[in-house]
C-alpha cells in the first residue's frame, strides 16, 4: 500500500499546517485548540491511548536547539505528539505526566530504551502502545560555487540540513513491536544570491537552528503519516490496557459516585470498576509493616464521566458504597 503526504515545513511546534489548493499556510495553534484536540481524542473510547517516549540521540559533540527545546529527542518527541493529536486517530498522554512516571520510577532515558522498558513505562501511564524512536541522522551539508553569465553572477554558499528518524509503536501488554515508521526531511538556509551591475539580489540566511526544525519538521509529519495509517488496524487488534493504580471513591450521591483518579492514570468513560472495602490488614510481625490488604467487594460503577484528575460512575450493582472504599477497573 503507498502513502502520499503533502508535505509543508514548519519552524514551531505552536504551528499547525493548513492546506490550501497545494499551498502550505502556517497558523497558530493557541494551547486552547491543543487541549481541545486532546479532550475530544479521550472522548473516544475506541482509540489507542498512546504514549510518546523521547527518541534516543546519539550526540554528535554538537547541541542543536530545536524549537526552543535543550535537546534534538525533546523537539522531535513532542512535535511528533502534537502531530498525532492533530491527525486525531490516537490519544496522547501529556509529555509532563511521561516525564513525572519516568521520574518516580528512575527510569532515565539517556540510554536506549528497550521495547519491554517502554512497555513497562507505558502500563504504569495507562497506555495501550509506546512510541519509542531515533535520530539516525542529523547532518549540516555546505554546498558553495558561483557563475556568472553577461555580467549577472550567483552566488552559492547555501547549508543545508537533513534529518532521518525511525519509530516503533510497541504494545505495552506484550511488549510486541506492532508497527515502524520512518521519515526523512531537508531544509536550506536559502543564503544563494544574484549580482548584478546594479547591485545584489537575495542573500538573505536562516540560523543552523532554524533549517534544522524545518528538516526535522518535514521528517516528523511524515512519520506522524504512516503511524496514522496504521491507527485503524491497530485500534481493533490491542485491547485496552486497565489502569494498575487503585482509586479511592472522594463522593457517594444517590447512584453517583466520584473517584480520585482520572484521564491522566489511565482510566476511561465505559471502564467498569469494582468498588471493595477494607476488612483486614496483615502486617508483618518483625517489622509492623503492613504486606496484605484484605478486602470485600461492596459494587461495581461503570464511569460516564472523567477529566483529568477525577471521575464519574453510576453504580450498576451493589448497595452501601462509602468515601474511602477502593475502586479497580476489571474491565
Amino acid at each position: 500500500m503507498t502513502y502520499s503526504l503533502n508535505l509543508c515545513k514548519i519552524a514551531r511546534i505552536s504551528c499547525a499546517v493548513l492546506v490550501v489548493s497545494g499551498c502550505c499556510l502556517s497558523v497558530p495553534l493557541a494551547p486552547p485548540v491543543m487541549a481541545q484536540a486532546l479532550t475530544i481524542a479521550q472522548a473516544n473510547p475506541t482509540r489507542l491511548r498512546v504514549a510518546v517516549l523521547d527518541f534516543e540521540y546519539a550526540n554528535t559533540g554538537l547541541t542543536y536547539s530545536l524549537w526552543g527545546y535543550a535537546s534534538p529527542a525533546q523537539g522531535v518527541s513532542d512535535l511528533l505528539t502534537n502531530k498525532l493529536v492533530e491527525n486525531g486517530q490516537y490519544t496522547l498522554i501529556e509529555r509532563s505526566r511521561i516525564a513525572e512516571i519516568l521520574f518516580e520510577q528512575d527510569l532515565g532515558q539517556s540510554g536506549r530504551i528497550s521495547p519491554s522498558t517502554a512497555a513497562e513505562v507505558g502500563r504504569l501511564l495507562g497506555a495501550d502502545a509506546v512510541v519509542i524512536g531515533s535520530i539516525t541522522r542529523f547532518n549540516f551539508e555546505d554546498n558553495g560555487g558561483s557563475v556568472s553569465i553577461l555580467g549577472i553572477g550567483g552566488g552559492g554558499d547555501s547549508r543545508g540540513a537533513v534529518v532521518e528518524l525511525t519509530a516503533r509503536l510497541v504494545n505495552t501488554t506484550t511488549g510486541e513491536i506492532m508497527a515502524t515508521a520512518s521519515g526523512s526531511g531537508a531544509a536550506n538556509r536559502g543564503g544563494g544570491r544574484i549580482s548584478t551591475p546594479f547591485g545584489s539580489i537575495g542573500g538573505g540566511s536562516r540560523s543552523d537552528d532554524e533549517i534544522a526544525s524545518d528538516a526535522a519538521a518535514e521528517a516528523v509529519a511524515e512519520l506522524a503519516a504512516q503511524l496514522t495509517a496504521a491507527a485503524p488496524t491497530l485500534s481493533t487488534a490491542v485491547a485496552a490496557v486497565l489502569p494498575t493504580v487503585e482509586a479511592i471513591v472522594a463522593d457517594v450521591a444517590g447512584s453517583m459516585v466520584i473517584i480520585n483518579k482520572g484521564s491522566r492514570d489511565g482510566f476511561r468513560t465505559g471502564m467498569i470498576l469494582s468498588v471493595e472495602r477494607v476488612t483486614r490488614e496483615v502486617t508483618d510481625p518483625t517489622t509492623g509493616e503492613v504486606i496484605r490488604t484484605v478486602t470485600t467487594p461492596v459494587g461495581r460503577i461503570q464511569l460516564t464521566e472523567v477529566d483529568e484528575r477525577s471521575g464519574v460512575g453510576t453504580i450498576i450493582n451493589g448497595a452501601g458504597l462509602q468515601i474511602g472504599d477502593r475502586a479497580i477497573a476489571v474491565e
